[in-house]
This record gives C-alpha cells, structure tokens and sequence, in this order.
C-alpha cells in the first residue's frame, strides 16, 4: 500500500489495465462448446509422455515466427485435433479453451522466492488443418491475450487473497468449485528447466518427467519441462475417459515433426543450410548434455505447481 501511495501514477495505470483485463476475462467464461473433453472426472489417473528437442522447437520458432511457447501451444492443438477427429466430434474453433499460467514475476524478483501467478484462457486452434496456419493462428491469440492485460487482471484478482483472512479466501474456493464448471477443457503449463545436467545420489539425472493434476471437468491436462536440450511432454488424463490417451501423445510428436519439415522447406527455401533432421519419431536433435559411453542415469517424475512461462 505504501509504494502504491507512492507511485499513483503506476497505481492508475495498473488499475486501467486491470480494468481492461477484466473485460477481457469476463469474454473468456462464455462456455465452450460440448465436446467428450471435458466431464466429470474419478479418481484414477493414466499418464502418458511425448517428447522433442528443444532445438528443434527454437528452429521451429526462429524459421515459421512465434515464441516457444507458441510452437508447443500449436502442437497440443494438433494433438487435440487428431483426438477429436478419432472420436469422430467437430474440431471447432471454440471448442477446447486452456488454462494458460503465465509468470507475471517482474524484472530483478527472481530471487523472491513466492508465487508471482497469473493465467490466460486461450482457445486452442484445432479448427485450423494446416500446421503452419495452425501456429500463425495460436500465436495472433495469444498476442492479443496479452495485450489485453488479461494476465495482469488474474494477477490482481489472485493477489487479493494475500490480504483476506484465510477461512474467506476457502470459503470462496470450496463455493467456486461446486459451481457448474464448462468454460475451461485442460490446463497446458511450461515451465522451462536448467540446460545442465542434474545429479541426484550420484546419478545423472537424464530426464524430467513433468506431471500436472486434473479435477472439476478437466479429463485432460499437459505439463511441458525442457531439461538439458529436450522437452517432454508429461500428460495426465481421467482413466475412465482417456483410453485414446496415446492419440494424444502421439499427436504431439506429429504436429511437432510437421512444423518442424515446415520450418526445414522454409529454411531450404532462403538458405543453403537446412533445418534440424528429423527423425521418426518425431524427435531430431540428440540432447545437448549427452550420459557419454557406459554412464547411467535415473528418470524423474516431478509435479509441477500452475507455474508457465509465456
């Protein structure tokens, strides 16, 4: 309160833009359409991994235009387009929308070590059939998104329960979760990783398994770790509802291999140096921090809090 008394014109532009996120947020709770996506969930979970080379993604980035987190947003959107035509439902445009977090930790915090969260509603673009369309699409939302200041307005929501006694702050979230539950399908969060390796009881650690929780009407949720030159792809689905799990881990692979040859004919076209090989699998590059000859490591599965990276 103190230093916003002290910068009331900070204090004033915060709040326009938190006034201006807000409308935006209120247009994204208009409920998406009706899909096998999203439902009551149990108890069981499956848990199944897709992965790539980051390499490849920052080829992706650099050859066909947008962030990182682009480029990933647009392969899960492949990936739920290839689910939803196995199922035989309508990839519509607003069908599948996902809780984006966002880290909204301003320069010089990084080592204030709390919580500096906030979200975005995206609406994933498995209505687009072309892949490098599909990219151009998810990159113009999500610009647009952020211009909104829709992650400012979460952010200003979400810091109100600092100053709320506790047994308000519950009450209102027990209250919120009984409530009819239709505007959000999954929850898609990447949180990039160190590009060293890591040692736990002497052994290397070769990967990071990320792993994200689902509830309410969430059936599916993906968590993105890049770790040592590669990125996994740790997703969680409802047992009941999921037993095409695999289509959707397969279809991240597939949408990743399809903007990366995208991204090698665009290379081949302005330079005689091409883009990343891909491999079969979908993966291209090897990691950048290899075990070497004999070594061995261990696999970690870490859960990751709502933490992303935009």
């Amino acid at each position: 309160m103190r230093r916003a008394l002290r910068t009331p014109q900070q204090l004033l532009r915060r709040t326009a833009d938190t006034a201006h996120g807000l409308v935006a947020l209120a247009g994204a709770l208009v409920p998406v359409g009706v899909s096998s996506l999203s439902g009551p969930v149990g108890r069981p979970r499956r848990y199944r991994v897709a992965r790539a080379s980051l390499a490849d993604v920052k080829a992706v980035h650099r050859q066909l235009g947008g962030t990182v987190n682009d480029v990933f947003l647009a392969a899960i959107a492949g990936a739920f387009r290839k689910l939803l035509l196995g199922r035989g439902e309508q990839p519509g445009r607003h069908v599948i929308r996902s809780l984006v977090p966002v880290s909204v930790r301003a320069p010089g915090e990084e080592r204030v070590y709390d919580n500096r969260v906030s979200l975005l509603l995206a609406d994933l673009s498995v209505d687009v059939a072309d892949p490098v369309e599909r990219l151009a699409a998810t990159s113009a939302h999500l610009a647009a998104l952020k211009a909104s200041k829709e992650a400012e307005a979460g952010e200003a929501l979400t810091s109100i329960a600092r100053y709320e006694p506790f047994p308000l702050v519950s009450l209102g979230v027990r209250l919120l979760f009984r409530l009819p539950q239709r505007n959000i399908v999954t929850v898609t969060t990447n949180v990039p990783g160190p590009p060293w390796p890591l040692y736990a009881l002497g052994r290397r650690v070769v990967e990071i398994l990320p792993y994200v929780p689902i509830a309410t009407t969430l059936r599916f949720g993906v968590a993105i770790f890049s770790y040592c030159g590669q990125v996994t792809f740790g997703i969680t689905g409802d047992r009941d509802h999921t037993a095409d799990i695999d289509v959707l881990a397969r279809g991240v692979e597939d949408s990743l291999a399809e903007l990366i040859a995208a991204a090698e004919r665009t290379a081949a076209a302005t330079t005689a140096e091409p883009a990343a090989t891909v491999h079969a699998n979908g993966s291209t590059s090897t990691s950048s921090c290899p075990l070497g000859a004999g070594a061995s490591g261990t696999a970690v599965t870490v859960p990751l809090p709502y933490v992303g990276h935009a």
